[in-house]
């Protein structure tokens, strides 16, 4: 299980800040609308967050609103800008990742681990002892591409869903798994890009080049 650790509980704070202070402001604090739950979810958390009583993960009973209505974008509405509730989207996969899941989020400290996970990839499936598939030769250039955004600092984890410019990674998920190593690099990627979180063991930017220095 992953240690709570004061980075997670400040980032838990941070998230609801930005949402509390941003999209959610013009809102009234009422049950009757998803803005108004989004309000109620958010103080719960931040409040328990700024008493030190919020263990994570968080148990799933106490997150249905974040969850429900993230889930079903209930925030597309036409009181918000699509633009708005789009940035708002990181915030709360970001909250979601921290407090259902209890997970460590990607931070630009962490940029050159990443890149060097995605290396170990591409290296991995060059050098793979069997014939790659369409979708596994497709995911090379995927990866070059976005080892080169991340390091140019042109896109920001989590970059959510594969689809739909990123198709090889849902067909090349299932296959790589027979290639030694395969698994684990793919979804520490996949989770580094897309779902915007780094592995458990990445507690510290050293421990990140410890756990990446040779791979």
């Amino acid at each position: 299980m992953m240690p709570n650790t004061e980075e997670q509980r400040l980032d838990i704070i941070e998230n609801c800040n930005i949402l509390l202070n941003g999209i959610l402001k013009p809102f009234n604090n009422t049950d009757n609308t998803p803005e108004g739950r989004m309000i109620t979810q958010c103080r719960w958390l931040k409040e328990h967050a700024e008493s030190h009583d919020l263990p994570l993960p968080v148990d799933r009973g106490k997150l249905g609103s974040l969850l429900y209505i993230y889930t079903n974008g209930e925030l597309f509405t036409a009181a918000i800008p699509d633009k708005n509730v789009y940035a708002a989207e990181i915030n709360m996969e970001r909250i979601i990742s921290l407090v259902k899941k209890g997970k460590l989020l990607m931070k630009p400290p962490y940029t050159p681990y990443a890149l060097r996970s995605i290396d170990a990839l591409i290296i991995l499936l060059k050098t793979a002892p069997r014939p790659l598939t369409q979708y596994e030769q497709g995911l090379i250039p995927d990866l070059q591409q976005l080892k080169q955004l991340l390091g140019e600092s042109k896109i920001e984890p989590p970059l959510g869903a594969y689809k739909p410019q990123y198709p090889n990674f849902i067909k090349a998920e299932r296959s790589i798994r027979d290639i030694p190593n395969g698994k684990d690099y793919f979804y520490t990627v996949s989770d580094l890009i897309f779902n915007g979180v780094r592995p458990d063991s990445w507690l510290t930017p050293e421990d990140a080049d410890r756990k990446t220095r040779n791979l």
